[in-house]
């Protein structure tokens, strides 16, 4: 019998695999979205964008802690060439990717990513104090570099190609267990089995990667990958019994999470799917640039300050601003990321995005209202018990909203919030109004010809629930709309952020319009108005329309709202508006 070689066999294997097996190796309950509005080529094309965005942003922050760092003048410029090199590559391979480029040159480019990238990495290495300062970034761009390397080869069948991406995708399981090792014996000295569940995953991760170099047969990378998983399992397990994790912790078993999914949904359906993560919250809340800026996002892993991810939603000459929202979409207990463009000076038709909470990898992207080329806001709710993974979208300045469910790719509804000759469009939010289960929409009118105005629909019948000014009869002036259960009752509350042009104030305010607590979230003179969200803790964020030194971003306990709990900058040296989402 002829012996095909370690490439085509390992490729026909794969191909089978990937039919038993959901994608990324998830598992049921999680919901698999539906792709429509996009083409595949868009979608990779948008999947790629989205880590050279977050390299380019990263290799600036380095660059900026390079500066900071005590650094002999020789050596920074050799760490500042390094950095300039590596942003040149990854501005190519983005381009190139948006252009439409031959395959087989996105691939050359990427390697020259990759090889910029070690150079730089060996740049810093010479110097202590470039390690320490740069570390945590430079995590953030390994981590994005293999989220890359998966992005820009989705769908190649290149035997070659597909070693070289378990090869690598193996080396990073290993590396980065041992990290969490590292970490764990730091945190948890007495859970020696921990310990021991860590070092033998990260060994067979190790002997994984050594197969593959030496052409082992499918069956058994499968078999040395399901020892790998399962070794990981127990880790988690005990990881799951664990109080108070510490979000370094928290962090880095998010990352192995995310590499060895991806692994385990490369080598196909006879490797088991990951187990789910303790139940932690990854994310804190995010942050959108507004208007005039550059479409950049930052989500934050706590209050105080943690970036987590950090990149660029859009095209860089798109200058509308960033809409953020955050829900767990997909039922895996982690919040999804939701982007909408703003209104641009240039007007052009983009697409609403979703992220994975996991890993922040494109779900799905689709443009909700044909041939609209002005701003969108869009929100989600937690994965439905029927399975409906529900998004709401409003086109800024009209009172249109429609909704859509993301588990069946279809719109299942579409209605104006207040009536079409309100001016001022409407903005959106979910909401469980009445204690049934179901999530509700929450709307307020923005800044125009009629009193703003608090509005609830039923998520059953979209029957009108409760309908309440949001400040009184006479205020015209418009608001922002965030929804809640702040007071324990197991019904949600408006939380409401006064739009520009007044006083900076925030109420929270009941299913009948009463207000259980108000508070200014800014100097009383500012008048910029104030976007708001609901974060960890049932903490309500706020974050100002502009106008204000470095636009910061102030989180506030409503049990005694008089002073923030914790205040971010989020974009250093900007003083614009931002938009802020939170779950």
């Amino acid at each position: 019998m002829t012996r095909f070689g370690f490439g085509f066999a390992l490729v026909l294997a794969l191909a089978a695999g990937a039919a038993a097996q959901p994608p990324g190796g998830k598992a049921p309950p999680v919901v698999q979205f539906k792709q429509f509005g996009t083409t595949p080529e868009q979608f990779w094309q948008s999947s790629v964008a989205r880590w050279t965005g977050q390299i380019a942003l990263d290799l600036e922050t380095v660059k900026g802690e390079v500066a900071a760092a005590k650094i002999t003048p020789l050596g920074r410029a050799a760490i500042n060439a390094q950095i300039e090199n590596s942003l040149r590559q990854v501005y190519e391979l983005d381009q190139s990717v948006r252009k439409g480029a031959p395959k087989d040159k996105v691939f050359a480019e990427f390697g020259e990513v990759e090889r910029a990238l070690g150079g730089l990495l060996s740049a810093i290495e010479q110097s202590p104090a470039a390690r320490q300062a740069a570390g945590p970034t430079l995590a953030r761009i390994d981590t994005a570099n293999q989220q890359l390397a998966a992005a820009v080869g989705a769908g190649d069948n290149s035997p070659e190609r597909t070693k070289r991406r378990l090869l690598r995708l193996a080396e990073a399981v290993d590396d980065s267990t041992e990290e969490l090792r590292t970490r764990a014996v730091d945190e948890f000295p007495t859970e020696r089995g921990l310990d021991r569940a860590l070092a033998t995953s990260a060994r067979e991760a190790r002997l994984l990667a050594r197969r593959l170099r030496d052409d082992a047969s499918p069956e058994l990378l499968r078999q040395t990958a399901t020892v790998m998983i399962e070794r990981w399992a127990e880790a988690v397990a005990i990881l799951s019994r664990l109080r108070n994790l510490p979000p370094a912790v928290t962090a880095q078993v998010t990352k192995v999470d995310g590499l060895q999914r991806r692994l385990a949904g490369a080598l196909g359906g006879a490797v088991p799917a990951p187990p789910p993560l303790p139940e932690v919250r990854r994310f804190a809340f995010a942050v959108g640039a507004d208007v005039g800026a550059q479409p950049r996002v930052t989500v934050f892993a706590d209050e105080k300050g943690t970036v987590a991810y950090n990149f660029f939603a859009y095209d860089l000459a798109f200058d509308g601003g960033v809409r953020v929202d955050m829900a767990d979409l997909n039922g895996d207990r982690i919040p999804d990321l939701i982007v909408a463009p703003g209104p641009s000076k240039n007007p052009v038709t983009l697409p609403v995005r979703v992220y994975d909470g996991r890993d922040l990898n494109l779900l799905v992207e689709f443009v909700p209202f044909a041939g609209w080329k002005g701003g969108l806001y869009a929100v989600g709710t937690d994965l439905a018990k029927d399975g409906r993974a529900l998004i709401a979208i409003n086109a800024e300045g009209t009172q249109h909203v429609k909704v859509f469910n993301l588990a069946t790719g279809k719109e299942t509804d579409s209605f104006f919030a207040h009536n079409q000759n309100v001016t001022g469009g409407v903005r959106i939010a979910w909401g469980d109004a009445n204690g049934d289960g179901v999530a509700d929409l929450f709307t307020v009118n923005g800044p125009g010809n009629a009193v703003t105005t608090v509005k609830i629909f039923s998520g059953k019948d979209r029957a009108v629930l409760a309908e309440f000014p949001a400040v009184d009869n006479r205020y015209t002036g418009g608001a922002f709309i965030a929804a809640g259960d702040l007071t324990g009752n197991g019904r949600a509350d408006a939380i409401v952020g006064m739009d520009a042009g007044t006083i900076p104030l925030v109420r929270v305010l009941d299913q009948r319009g009463k207000s259980l607590v108000e508070w200014l979230a800014y100097d009383e003179r500012y008048r910029g108005g104030v976007r708001v969200a609901l974060g960890v803790r049932n903490r309500v964020v706020t974050a100002s329309g502009g106008g204000i030194k470095n636009s910061p971003v102030r989180v506030f306990n409503t049990a005694n709202a008089k002073a923030p709990v914790a205040e971010i900058v989020p974009f250093l040296g900007f003083d614009g508006g931002l938009n802020v989402g939170g779950r």
